[in-house]
């Protein structure tokens, strides 16, 4: 992928805006994967809840709280 970037002859000034550019498409697409996870949105045409359980087994989906964090986290300092 780098090479295809570096194909594109961007100059100093265009960089950061690519780099803008694909960060903000993976915090997309991270994001709308977590809501997925949660049930609050489908993947691959699918739209049910799963268990997401943090490394000691402890439930930590299942509420419109994991959505609200995730929100927070993908897109808290863009807000």
């Amino acid at each position: 992928m780098s090479t295809k970037i570096a194909s594109l002859n961007l100059d100093a000034d265009q960089l950061p805006i690519m780099r803008d550019v694909v960060d903000g498409i993976l915090t997309d697409a991270f994001y709308t994967l977590l809501l997925g996870l949660a049930g609050a949105a489908s993947i691959g045409g699918v739209q049910q809840a799963y268990q997401i359980r943090d490394e000691h087994s402890n439930l930590i989906s299942g509420s419109c709280e994991l959505e609200a964090e995730a929100w927070e986290q993908f897109h808290g300092d863009a807000a």
